[in-house]
């Protein structure tokens, strides 16, 4: 048997935010992306264009609309492009893609990412 060819095409879709260090509070989760209703998060990442510089370190987490880990604990205190883990979870309502910053030391006076989620 054939396989039946469909000639239906779905364009991925792109939410980015951008993240400065005063965007954030030590430990407390903050709602970044709004996902849509039935998406799955495809891939993306948080590119870090200016390092956090809090006196011992500086962890960054994102966590999908379903509480799954996209990306886990990351250093955030340099440069540089950290990618998302997506699992397939498929959030059925309007919900939040969350980030949760964690500095040890001084309070940080430099950093910036922007957070991308291709969906």
């Amino acid at each position: 048997m054939a396989i039946t060819k469909k000639s239906g095409r779905q364009t991925v879709l792109c939410a980015h935010v951008d993240i400065a260090f005063g965007d954030l509070a030590s430990g407390v989760a903050a709602a970044a992306i709004e996902m849509p209703a039935n998406s799955i998060v495809l891939g993306g990442g948080v590119a870090v264009s200016a390092a956090w510089n809090s006196g011992t370190s500086d962890a960054l987490v994102v966590t999908g609309a379903g509480s799954e880990a996209l990306l886990g604990s990351t250093s955030i205190a340099a440069t540089g492009w950290k990618a998302l883990t997506p699992v397939g979870t498929k959030s059925s309502t309007l919900a939040n893609i969350t980030v949760t910053w964690t500095g040890v030391g001084a309070a940080p006076t430099t950093g910036a990412a922007r957070l991308i989620v291709y969906y």
